[in-house]
């Protein structure tokens, strides 16, 4: 039996997983990524096929980081602005994601990038070990009490993507042993459900963000402890906004992250709508 196959077992139908099981220790989370060389600038403007195979690319380089491959993957997520294509490209990079894991796909109306056709994001399983495999950096999560040695969360980049911009979010992060907190996609809203910052991108986020650091603290946890946050706006031009206060609020590492632009958010004076997911550490002992 193969390393992976004691730790994640999946059903397959048709072109993917409907489900895969994991264990709660080791996971591996890699950020949402989009077609960018070294330099920020888009590659391959426009092409869908192509866009994804250079992402699925860097994603390979990250999970070799920590000695994985694309069949410790449990989770695909495709976002994408030309998803009538999308059944074909899969059939053309199917084979680079093998075994096939548990996939969605949804159609955005605009990702960050003017050329952008798609942004994928990963879900791994590995057996956690803090040794590392000497490919890649770690960092501890923002909070040193919660970065035990064996039960911790650690961001990790590539040193092959290390010339990279991580500052707004980090490239990957594998968890130890510990407890996942999903929270809900939030609006800006207060404790009564009044909206709060109308018409400001910023302050709706610093209010969303606000009602995170609650929810987590009931939890036993802080902002420190996110590990992925997904971003959704109705119109990209709201993103320096969004984007001041998520560098405001949260330290290094950042969690990894997804920003798209959607058609719509629940009510229409909402220009954000953030959903997260935090990793609690057991503590040792």
């Amino acid at each position: 039996m193969s390393q992976s196959d004691t730790h994640l077992h999946r059903i397959t139908v048709a072109n993917h997983a409907p489900a895969v099981r994991v264990s709660q220790e080791g996971l591996f989370e890699i950020s949402g990524l989009a077609a960018y060389n070294e330099h920020g600038e888009e590659v391959f403007p426009d092409h869908l096929l192509l866009q994804t195979q250079y992402v699925l690319g860097l994603m390979r380089q990250i999970l070799e980081g920590v000695g994985l491959g694309f069949e410790d993957v449990a989770r695909l997520s495709v976002f994408t602005t030309h998803i009538g294509e999308w059944p074909s490209v899969w059939r053309e990079v199917q084979s680079m994601v093998t075994p096939t894991p548990a996939v969605t796909v949804v159609e955005i109306t605009r990702l960050v990038g003017r050329t952008g056709t798609v942004e994928l994001e990963i879900t791994a399983s590995k057996p956690y070990a803090r040794e590392g495999d000497g490919d890649s950096q770690e960092v501890p999560m923002a909070s040193p009490e919660r970065a035990t040695a064996a039960y911790g969360a650690v961001a990790v980049v590539p040193k092959s993507l290390s010339d990279r911009d991580w500052e707004l979010h980090t490239a990957a992060f594998l968890m130890g042993k510990g407890d996942l907190v999903f929270l809900s996609g939030l609006g800006p809203v207060d404790a009564e459900g009044n909206l709060v910052g109308r018409g400001d991108p910023g302050a709706q986020t610093r209010q969303i963000i606000s009602t995170m650091s609650t929810i987590l603290e009931e939890a036993g946890g802080s902002l420190d402890d996110i590990v992925r946050l997904r971003v959704f706006t109705p119109d990209m031009a709201n993103r320096p906004g969004i984007n001041a206060e998520r560098m405001r609020s949260f330290k290094e590492p950042r969690a990894v992250s997804t920003f798209v632009q959607v058609s719509a958010l629940e009510d229409p004076e909402w220009l954000v709508m953030l959903e997260a997911t935090a990793f609690i550490p057991k503590q040792a002992g």
